[in-house]
């Protein structure tokens, strides 16, 4: 049985386990929100392990609860917000409320994607760009037709105030399976056209509800459409 949630975060992790369309807002507020880790924050920053088959990973909370519920040995630990956390532990992995129902595992990759996708939040500008993108569209365009999860792809140009110097592109994907993966694939892929732009991709559920960035990604006309299989 899944716990009962004590905050936000833990009502959205709930939400995002079978709607698709709620991973987003999970992202986000596991960005935002106060998170428990077991170790020391003093000088530098340590953290407790527990070894899985895939490696090390740091157990983190959602809440004091879901550390109570390991029921494990006292241990030290300290509140820290999850940017801050992951920012400083690049390249970690992490297990999210191990000892619960759910948990999560969080890989390297899939956090890399959730800071670039979910950047602090600034007043967001969308732009048209002085150089239509024509090389990263033509390859994630190669890219997408081997990837039979991506139904469409809308592309927009945007600006956080305070935050960017520069317009860069935005990628909004509506597509299915593991989003993280096909954005990490997509940063990839413009690493290698645009090493000197930055790119974000956002998940884009029609069903759902949607911010009005979202909804503005949605009104842009794809670039790319997977074509129906004959009848």
């Amino acid at each position: 049985m899944a716990f009962t949630p004590e905050n936000d975060l833990e009502r959205a992790m709930l939400q995002a386990v079978s709607n698709p369309s709620a991973q987003a807002d999970f992202y986000r507020l596991l960005l935002s929100s106060e998170l428990v880790a077991l170790g020391t924050m003093a000088d530098a920053m340590t953290l407790e392990t527990v070894q899985g088959p895939a490696g090390e990973f740091h157990p983190v909370f959602t809440s004091p609860a879901r550390v109570a519920a390991l029921k494990t040995r006292p241990l030290p630990q300290f509140t820290i917000q999850g940017r801050r956390l992951f920012e400083i532990a690049v390249g970690a992995q992490f297990v999210l409320n191990p000892g619960s129902v759910p948990d999560k595992i969080m890989k390297a990759d899939e956090i890399d994607w959730c800071l670039k996708t979910f950047p602090p939040e600034g007043e967001i500008v969308v732009l048209q760009p002085k150089v239509y993108p024509t090389r990263l569209v033509k390859g994630l365009c190669v890219l997408f037709t081997s990837r039979a999860a991506i139904d469409a792809a809308h592309l927009a140009f945007v600006m956080r105030t305070g935050i960017d110097t520069e317009p860069h592109p935005l990628i909004g994907l509506e597509a299915e399976g593991d989003v993280p993966r096909l954005a990490q694939e997509i940063f990839e892929a413009g690493a290698a056209i645009m090493p000197d732009a930055p790119i974000e991709v956002v998940y884009l559920d029609p069903r759902g509800p949607l911010d009005p960035l979202q909804t503005h990604l949605l009104s842009v006309p794809p670039f790319y459409r997977r074509a129906l299989p004959p009848n």
